[in-house]
C-alpha cells in the first residue's frame, strides 16, 4: 500500500494530491513533499479550505533502488487491472484510485537530462489546469503530448494526466529539472507551495508570476536499433534545421526536420524505447 498524508479542512475546498517518485531514480518530488508534510504535520502549515494530500512515494521498489522502473514504465500504465501482471500494474491500480478521488492532481518529476531546465505538461487543458500553470515560476509550458501518444501505435498514454482526464479531474505534471540537481528539490518544493498559495488553501504570499512560453510537442522519436544521440543535449535546447540529433551504428542518421526544440533526451535509451521528443514554439 502507497503511503499517504492527508491534512484537511473544516471549510470546504478543492481536494489536492502531490505525487514523488512515480519513477523511482526522480527523488525531487519525494524530498519536496517530506518537506511540506513535515511542515503540515508539525502545524507550521494548515490547510484553510479543502484537503491536501501526498505521496512521497508512488513506485517504492524502485525508489529504493533508484532505478526508473521494475517491470515497466508506471507512468505509461495507469488505469485499473483485474488481473495485474507486474510489479508497476499492481501500484498502477492503488494510484488511479488516489486519482480518482483527488479534484487536482500535480504529478513532480525530473529528468535523466544534465542541465534540465523545468517545464509544466499541460497536457489536458482547462480553465483550471491553465491558471495552475501560470502560478508557477516556470518558463516554460508543454502541449500536445496526447496527440503524440495518439499517432504512435508503440506506445500508450496511460499517464498520470490521462487518468485523471478519464476521471474528469485536473492534472499537471511538472518536469522539476535534472535528477541529482539539488535545485530540482527547489523547484518542486516552489510548485506546491505556489500552488496552495495561489489557491488560497494556505495564507501567504506566493512568487510573482513570469513570462511563460508554450512549445507544442511534434514527434516523438523511438530508439529502433543501437545508435547514439550526437551531443549530450540537455532539455529544452534549440536545434537547428537538418541539424543531426542522432547516429545509429549503422551509419543512418536522424535529422531535424526543422528548428525545434528537443525534449527530454535519454542518452541511455534502451532499443524499441523512447529517445527523444520534439517540438516547437507557439507564437505567444
Amino acid at each position: 500500500m502507497l503511503k499517504k498524508y492527508t491534512f484537511k479542512s473544516d471549510n470546504k475546498g478543492p481536494d489536492i494530491l502531490f505525487l514523488g517518485a512515480v519513477h523511482g531514480n526522480e527523488p525531487c518530488g519525494t524530498q519536496a513533499i517530506y518537506k511540506v508534510v513535515e511542515k503540515f504535520a508539525s502545524r507550521a502549515l494548515t490547510p484553510l479550505r479543502g484537503t491536501v494530500s501526498f505521496i512521497p512515494v508512488c513506485n517504492p521498489m524502485a525508489f529504493e533502488r533508484n532505478t526508473r522502473q521494475i517491470d515497466e514504465n508506471l507512468n505509461r500504465i495507469i488505469r485499473h487491472y483485474d488481473t495485474p501482471q507486474t510489479y508497476e500494474q499492481h501500484l498502477a491500480i492503488e494510484l488511479s484510485e488516489h486519482i480518482a478521488a483527488s479534484d487536482i492532481i500535480i504529478d513532480l518529476h525530473s529528468t535523466s537530462a544534465p542541465s534540465s531546465e523545468p517545464f509544466i505538461f499541460n497536457d489536458y487543458q482547462d480553465e483550471l489546469a491553465d491558471k495552475i500553470s501560470s502560478f508557477q515560476n516556470i518558463k516554460y509550458i508543454i502541449k500536445g503530448w496526447p496527440q503524440i501518444y495518439a499517432d504512435d501505435d508503440t506506445f500508450q498514454d496511460l499517464s498520470t494526466g490521462n487518468c485523471a482526464h478519464i476521471h474528469g479531474k485536473t492534472c499537471l505534471t511538472v518536469e522539476c529539472g535534472y535528477n541529482l540537481d539539488p535545485i530540482s528539490v527547489q523547484t518542486a518544493y516552489y510548485v506546491i507551495m505556489n500552488t496552495l498559495l495561489n489557491l488560497k488553501i494556505l495564507e501567504g504570499y506566493p512568487s510573482a508570476p513570469i513570462k511563460q512560453h508554450n512549445i507544442v510537442m511534434d514527434k516523438l522519436y523511438v530508439k529502433t536499433k543501437a545508435g547514439k544521440l550526437n551531443k549530450e543535449f540537455h532539455n529544452l535546447e534549440q536545434i537547428k534545421q537538418n541539424e543531426i540529433i542522432a547516429t545509429y551504428d549503422d551509419g543512418s542518421t536522424i535529422i531535424c526536420p526543422q528548428d525545434s526544440y528537443i525534449l527530454l533526451p535519454k542518452h541511455h535509451a534502451l532499443i524499441n524505447g523512447e529517445w527523444f521528443y520534439l517540438g516547437h514554439l507557439q507564437n505567444d
